[in-house]
């Protein structure tokens, strides 16, 4: 292979399978337990012929193609075939309301929808089945720029398409963010999340890209998942904080193999330090990595478990990234204060483009801000306090969500937990936690006296709500707006 030519998903997958046809590609874990395995020429074969299949309805180089499908082999089978056409993949998750999907695809204006919704005029997954009729030979190499547009409802609930306006082509197996994940040719990368979110979208793209296999499950399942790692061996996690904490909190977890496992990476959300100590406890702490980055990279922080027992909660130092923490004027706070973090990338040029919001606020020379609040200490290492969309300020007090939440989710028996400021005559927002229990034995005072013990009083939720489920999309990220008209139900 010739590392200085620039290659394409499509070029790359047909290379790889020519080396190894019957190497595993795909492996997809069902909601029932079963395992089904796609080889690396079943993956080039299909994709090709999809690749062929759309170019006669009239794709083409870089138009959009949506992929309204639940987590599974033709979601991939689809990615690729729209890489190997040079056209943008956009994923949109398939368990959207109707609104809301109408209203992201509309923004997509794909030139193919692939969804099994009736109501759509769509390419259906059976459709995918009969591809025979088609040749399996590579279509002519083109360049995907964009190289994927990612559907999001965002922190206002307003549909948007975060674009990376960038081109997916690279030396041969050197994309640029591999090196920063470890991702090695060979490697098995299991990604437990939804694939229309862009950390387990672009991390099985990546992967598949640097010769290594990927690993997906249709819905996230804590035991089934461990059951997996123990079986077929995977060398690297990529996962969202509650799927860890719901891992931990499995029967019989001391007992799991977990050796195979080279590095955890976790990102997409705040981890309670309790969830990051037991995989450091359970798995080591070198190999415990997290990540802070957006889908519109506009910085990105890497941190090990070993470098964060020495900076506990930080979310660790730049890569590529330079770091401003600024008040509301746009002043830069001191060390240690808390104020919104701006970041820059590189040479701080935009890798992204909004289809359907307005651009991110920007401070001068390429720092851009997606709401996070924290600060930075005397070593240059960033601890986030909470998104500016969540803050709740409670009798002119900063109350920061998730560090509420990390000291509730740390009672053995609340499964999961939110907070939220509601509104309130006296305090103009009052804090509130709606709790997912593993038992119906806790009560509101057990939970309240917990915070009591670890948080200045104005902190301490002043009501408990308790729901059989919170409403989290299949990201791990809480739906918070669908939270806030809750009034009725709570505990004082």
């Amino acid at each position: 292979m010739n590392a200085t030519d620039l290659w394409t998903p499509g070029r790359t997958l047909h290379a790889l399978a020519a080396q190894e046809p019957n190497a595993a590609a795909v492996y997809l874990l069902h909601q029932d337990g079963r395992v089904s395995t796609y080889t690396r020429r079943e993956l080039d074969r299909q994709s090709s012929r999809l690749a062929h299949a759309l170019a006669a309805r009239g794709v083409c180089q870089h138009q959009r193609i949506a992929i309204h499908l639940h987590n599974s082999f033709e979601h991939v089978l689809v990615t690729l075939a729209a890489y190997k056409l040079g056209a943008c993949p956009t994923p949109v998750s398939a368990r959207l309301p109707k609104v809301e999907r109408d209203a992201l695809l509309g923004l997509v204006d794909a030139a193919a929808i692939f969804s099994d919704d009736a109501d759509l005029d769509a390419i259906r997954t059976a459709d995918l089945h009969d591809l025979a009729a088609w040749p399996d030979t590579l279509p002519p190499d083109r360049i995907s720029q964009p190289a994927k547009a990612i559907a999001s409802g965002g922190s206002t609930g307003k549909p948007k398409l975060i674009v990376s306006p960038g081109a997916f082509a690279f030396p041969w197996q050197g994309h640029p963010l591999a090196a920063v994940l470890d991702f090695r040719p060979g490697d098995l990368v299991f990604s437990p999340g939804p694939l229309f979110h862009n950390q387990a979208f672009f991390f099985s793209q990546i992967a598949l890209f640097q010769g290594a296999a990927i690993a997906l499950n249709e819905r996230f399942n804590a035991e089934q998942a461990l059951t997996f790692i123990e079986r077929h061996q995977p060398t690297v996690l990529n996962m969202v904080p509650t799927m860890m904490q719901r891992m931990l909190r499995t029967e019989g977890l001391a007992q799991r193999d977990l050796s195979s496992i080279r590095k955890l990476w976790h990102l997409a959300a705040p981890c309670p330090d309790w969830a990051k100590l037991g995989w450091i406890d359970r798995i080591g702490a070198d190999r415990v990595w997290e990540l802070w980055a957006a889908t519109e990279i506009t910085g990105l922080t890497t941190i090990s478990g070993t470098d964060w027992l020495s900076h506990r909660g930080s979310v660790g130092t730049g890569f590529m990234t330079d770091i401003k923490i600024l008040d509301p004027d746009g002043r830069e706070r001191a060390i240690g204060e808390v104020g919104e973090v701006f970041s820059r990338f590189g040479d701080g040029a935009a890798q992204y483009a909004y289809v359907g919001a307005p651009p991110l606020a920007e401070h001068g020379d390429g720092y851009r801000s997606v709401g996070d609040l924290g600060h930075v200490d005397d070593h240059g290492y960033l601890y986030l306090a909470d998104r500016r969309t969540d803050l709740i300020i409670s009798g002119g007090s900063n109350v920061y969500p998730a560090e509420v939440e990390a000291v509730i989710s740390a009672h053995p028996l609340v499964r999961d937990v939110a907070v939220v400021g509601l509104p309130d005559d006296d305090l103009g927002r009052r804090v509130h936690a709606v709790v997912e229990t593993r038992d119906p034995s806790l009560t509101a005072e057990q939970l309240r006296t917990r915070c009591a013990e670890s948080l200045v009083k104005y902190k301490v939720p002043r009501s408990f709500e308790f729901v059989e489920a919170l409403p989290r999309n299949e990201a791990g990220k809480i739906r918070r707006s669908a939270l806030m008209p809750r009034t009725e139900s709570t505990t004082p």
